[in-house]
């Protein structure tokens, strides 16, 4: 059997929003990309799966979070598990994905 040690130590980085580019300006508030996911999760997780061009547009949902719920971007977090959260956020990013296509930058999660 065979041991293998790290020449450095390795360090868990907790992604921050407020350290990441800005990816959308709106009038009176900017997101990152990974905010504009919770922003879009937190509209799924308060309507559902609305998110459709014909019955939602997502950058009207996010618009009316962030005027109307105070940008509460991770409230909505409080009572789900967090497989719950990760189901939520996954589909969030792929519907920012749909609508704004390769522009839309990963998020390391």
């Amino acid at each position: 059997m065979t041991t293998t040690t790290l020449d450095h130590p390795t360090t868990t980085t907790i992604p921050n929003a407020r350290t990441e580019t800005v990816f959308l300006r709106a009038e009176g508030y900017t997101l990152t990309a990974r905010q504009l996911v919770f922003a879009l999760a937190a509209h799924l997780a308060r309507y559902g799966d609305t998110l459709a061009v014909t019955v939602v547009d997502p950058l009207h949902a996010v618009d009316a979070h962030m005027r109307f719920d105070c940008g509460d971007l991770t409230g909505w977090t409080a009572s789900r598990t967090p497989a719950d959260v990760a189901t939520v956020l996954a589909r969030a990013e792929q519907i920012a994905r749909d609508y704004f296509g390769s522009d839309f930058p990963a998020i390391p999660w």
